[in-house]
């Protein structure tokens, strides 16, 4: 599908294909892998904010190309899609060559941003910043991109809510240590509903358009019915691995009041009409379940 228009593309739809209000998946992920150095006593906030850009660019990158890769194909039309801020393009018609380009220039711009990272750690951040960026690439391109398969939740989530904590938490305190991914299952399985949750809303769309995603395969009910039973999976989660850490009561403690969101949650179904609010909800409860798990591992140490 082609664009009829060549189109301007401006600031304000620069921001909304990079999507910021997803850039929680991101921004909490990041913090995990500070919080985890801090609590060896390593604190370079500098370094710490510099890391965080370079993910939120390359989610951005990803935001960009999905809305890319859903136009040219056809994917996202007018018809199918009644969120104007989950199809830009659809909606606002800038070109797709520039919005091409928008997407190479966040990937620049992170690459940019980790520079210094690659100065103080050497090559091994570089690594992982490059299957970061084969992820995002083989996400939205390719004959069978990874957003077509019933793969796309787990690469996501254990990208960005895996690779990211392990990374930030090596570059500042220059130790890979695997023990990082195992803090971060918490994130991992809190991206992997943003994803669950996009897609679950689009399972019609994407099963018209020949996208075999892991909610297409479960179809609409099995589909709900799964999603509620991670979304308590989820909550519960940070429990064992805050047992020995100290924290396993303050995460109790905070996440009291993320429990009205969690049951809104619960309740909100997955289609297109209730797109919006889906995608709010789960965004809004990974930036409060991570703030609980963050606060939980820090003053956990503290009084441990």
């Amino acid at each position: 599908m082609k664009s009829e228009k060549s189109g301007r593309l401006t600031p304000l739809m620069m921001l909304r294909l990079a999507a910021p209000h997803t850039w929680a998946a991101s921004v909490m992920p990041a913090l995990l892998g500070t919080a985890l150095a801090a609590r060896e006593g390593v604190s370079e906030p500098l370094m710490s904010l510099l890391l965080t850009a370079v993910c939120v660019l390359m989610q951005s990158a990803v935001n960009t190309f999905n809305d890319y890769s859903d136009f040219i194909k056809g994917t996202d039309t007018l018809e199918n899609s009644p969120d104007a801020d989950d199809a830009v393009m659809v909606y606002d018609r800038p070109s797709p060559r520039r919005v091409l380009f928008l997407g190479f220039a966040f990937l620049l711009a992170a690459a940019l941003c980790a520079v210094p990272a690659l100065l103080r750690a050497g090559w091994r951040p570089l690594a992982v910043g490059l299957v970061g960026a084969a992820a995002v690439l083989c996400y939205s391109f390719g004959k069978k991109p990874l957003s077509y398969l019933p793969l796309g939740e787990l690469v996501s989530g254990f990208v960005m809510g895996g690779l990211i904590p392990f990374a930030v938490h090596g570059v500042l305190t220059l130790r890979f240590d695997p023990k990082a991914l195992l803090f971060s299952l918490p994130m991992i399985l809190g991206i992997a509903l943003i994803m669950m949750t996009n897609n679950g809303c689009d399972i019609a769309r994407d099963s018209a358009a020949g996208r075999r995603t892991f909610t297409v395969y479960l179809g609409q009910r099995r589909c709900a019915q799964v999603y509620r039973a991670l979304l308590c999976l989820w909550a519960v989660l940070p429990l064992p691995l805050l047992l020995r850490e100290g924290g396993a009561l303050i995460y109790l403690i905070a996440m009291l009041p993320v429990g009205v969101t969690l049951s809104a949650q619960l309740k909100t179904g997955l289609s297109p009409e209730s797109r919006r609010q889906a995608m709010s909800g789960i965004s809004a409860l990974n930036l409060l379940c991570g703030m609980a798990y963050l606060t939980a591992l820090c003053f956990g140490a503290a009084v441990h």
